[in-house]
């Protein structure tokens, strides 16, 4: 934080709560409107963050989930991706009395619907939200062709879901960047799983709709050779264990099986592209 940054003092700051998720964020008043104020030290006792972090970072080749660990990978994702262009908060430098200055971050608050909620309305016409699904897929193309050709794995979206992406205006919002990838050799394989949880999402969102919303995919994003990676992501990744541990997750895990596991998707997927 910035040393000349004025200083926000709030006598009760539980009053302004608006959600508890392993995070507390805060809905508070600021210059006349408000902003969200994020404190990542959250409920979990230090060890758990501890064990968390040493499972991310030797397991699953990702950051730190610590609290000043989550606020520095979040800060550094939201600055990379509006420096590209990519719509994300606004961050503001002011310091707030009585929380550790690495466990904090503070927010533009933004009053608009989310993907989740906006494709799962049967009010607005299909066509509509096909040609909003339509507008935003060069958007979400563009920042996997720069993640891959810069090799760049904050670009990939680690939490990315309909949950994680607003409608402003003509612009999207993404938001959620605690933790993300590490590995810049491995970039369009966590490409591939970012299009699979998206695509997953959205299955669960619109349900019997889902099928058209592919189709329009297929049709309309631009990168066909990474809608052709997500096979080789599901189904025959280089690493042998992983691939046993897939097999024994299609033939035994009932989730595995559902239409809107990844295996299913990128089998429909690689359907759709002729290849299946």
């Amino acid at each position: 934080m910035m040393e000349s940054s004025p200083v926000l003092r709030f006598e009760n700051l539980e009053q302004y709560l608006l959600l508890k998720n392993g995070n507390f964020l805060y809905k508070v008043p600021y210059q006349g409107g408000f902003a969200v104020l994020k404190v990542y030290y959250g409920s979990l006792p230090m060890w758990r963050y501890r064990w968390k972090s040493a499972g991310n970072l030797l397991v699953a080749d990702q950051t730190a989930v610590m609290p000043w660990s989550r606020r520095k990978t979040e800060l550094d994702c939201i600055r990379l991706w509006r420096e590209a262009g990519f719509r994300v908060f606004n961050v503001y430098y002011d310091r707030v009395e009585g929380l550790p200055p690495d466990g904090y971050a503070l927010f533009e608050w933004v009053d608009a619907p989310r993907f989740v909620n906006y494709f799962a309305d049967r009010t607005i016409p299909i066509a509509t939200r096909l040609e909003t699904w339509r507008r935003f897929l060069p958007v979400w193309h563009r920042r996997h062709r720069l993640a891959v050709e810069r090799r760049e794995p904050r670009f990939v979206h680690e939490n990315g879901d309909l949950k994680h992406v607003m409608i402003v205006g003509d612009e999207f919002l993404f938001f959620d960047f605690e933790t993300c990838f590490r590995s810049r050799d491995r970039v369009k394989e966590i490409v591939a799983r970012e299009i699979l949880c998206y695509l997953k999402s959205m299955a669960r969102t619109v349900h019997d709709e889902f099928d058209t919303f592919l189709e329009e995919t297929v049709a309309h994003y631009p990168g066909r050779d990474l809608l052709t990676y997500t096979r080789e992501f599901a189904f025959a990744d280089p690493n042998p264990l992983v691939r046993f541990g897939r097999k024994l997750d299609l033939a035994f895990r009932e989730r595995a099986k559902k239409s809107s596991s990844k295996y299913r998707i990128a089998a429909r997927l690689d359907a759709m592209l002729g290849r299946g």
